[in-house]
């Protein structure tokens, strides 16, 4: 027993070692993800149909898109996912397949798709119509980035949860 050498155990959280695994892990994430989506991405046809898609942050961006892909992206063909660049995200147009498979790496990169059972950044004229007028008065709440995990994998760390909640009063 005692010529087995100690297991190593894995970085703390909030070491640097932690720090330094979680980073890379989210470059490869990024990688395989950008990858992903220039694979298989479909040009985008300029066209005179708006689509609008919620970003990430919960903002409202639109695509300039030919009647017949937004036919398909309502339809369920195609859908719209993140593309993270080195220096921004981009957003493309993709099949559902590679939109499925994005989604399974990561469930905030896929932004529109419209899945039969569960429809992915689904919404109604009446709320997209109170998310314009909410972003045009300014009142629109943004929406924190948060690194991708799942909860199993990641529990909330205390301090997060400590944080006082803003009141609408103050702006």
């Amino acid at each position: 027993m005692a010529d087995r050498p100690i297991p190593k155990l894995p970085p703390m959280p909030g070491s640097k070692a932690y720090q330094r695994a979680e980073s890379k892990r989210q470059i490869e994430l990024d990688r395989a993800l950008r990858e992903l989506a220039l694979g298989s991405q479909v040009a985008q046809e300029p066209g005179e149909t708006a689509f609008y898609f919620m970003t990430r942050k919960g903002k409202l961006r639109r695509l300039e898109l030919s009647p017949e892909q937004a036919k398909r992206l309502e339809e369920g063909e195609l859908a719209v996912v993140e593309r993270p660049d080195p220096a921004q995200i981009e957003h493309s147009l993709v099949p559902a397949a590679a939109a499925e498979q994005m989604f399974a790496l990561s469930k905030k990169a896929v932004r529109f798709l419209n899945r039969k059972d569960s429809p992915i950044g689904f919404m109604n004229d009446e709320e997209l119509k109170a998310q314009q007028a909410a972003e045009a008065a300014g009142t629109a709440p943004e929406l924190p980035d948060e690194p991708e995990a799942d909860a199993a994998e990641a529990p909330t760390a205390p301090e997060a949860d400590a944080a006082p909640e803003p009141t609408p009063d103050n702006g």
